[in-house]
């Protein structure tokens, strides 16, 4: 089984998933781990609804050359045991972006953003 770690990017099983997999017309997702057993969801277009900004694909391998979108809107619960494998690390600047996101959203509930970002501001000093 995968522990994750804060920052690490994976993909997951959502097929049986009520919430995140009856959205998607896949099987499996690919998420940011921001700490708590929360996940922000990486997207193949912009939806400015999604409060989302834009991963480099020249930045990260694991996106094959085309840019991706990262949701900071509304995090997800996945359980470790649908992570099937890790297949990076948010780099630092777009860590910092994240975390300002979350800071100020009006989406996530207060005491959630607080523990959110108490492990995104240790994963800068990791």
């Amino acid at each position: 089984m995968i522990t994750p770690v804060v920052r690490g990017i994976y993909i997951a099983d959502v097929k049986d998933d009520t919430d995140i997999g009856r959205h998607r017309a896949t099987k499996h997702c690919v998420c940011v781990s921001v700490g708590c057993g929360l996940y922000l969801l990486i997207n193949t277009e912009h939806r400015e609804k999604y409060d989302d900004f834009l991963l480099k694909a020249s930045e990260y391998d694991f996106l094959n050359g085309v840019d991706r979108f990262l949701a900071c809107h509304d995090p997800k619960v996945i359980k470790d045991e649908k992570l099937i494998r890790r297949v990076g690390t948010l780099s630092d600047v777009d860590a910092k972006t994240m975390y300002v996101k979350i800071r100020a959203s009006t989406n996530i509930a207060p005491v959630e953003i607080k523990k959110v970002l108490a492990e995104l501001w240790a994963s800068f000093r990791t």
